[in-house]
């Protein structure tokens, strides 16, 4: 697999890097709330937050962010 020349600059600045950096967030948070204090959240909240996150990826994939080619 080789990768894009620039990375670094995407994985650290690219809208569409952070937003599934999040949407990972947002799937595992449940789960550790729930091992670590017990509590079940709400479902609905974490589908909601994750369906947003990944369309601010798609969308983030589409818009120029000037990063350093």
């Amino acid at each position: 697999m080789k990768l894009i020349h620039n990375w670094k600059a995407v994985a650290l600045h690219s809208h569409s890097m952070w937003a599934f950096y999040l949407s990972l967030i947002a799937l595992l948070t449940p789960d550790v709330v729930f091992y670590v204090w017990g509590v079940d959240t709400n479902p609905r909240l974490w589908f909601v937050l994750g369906v947003g996150l990944l369309i601010y990826g798609i969308a983030g994939r589409l818009k120029d962010q000037g990063l350093p080619k």
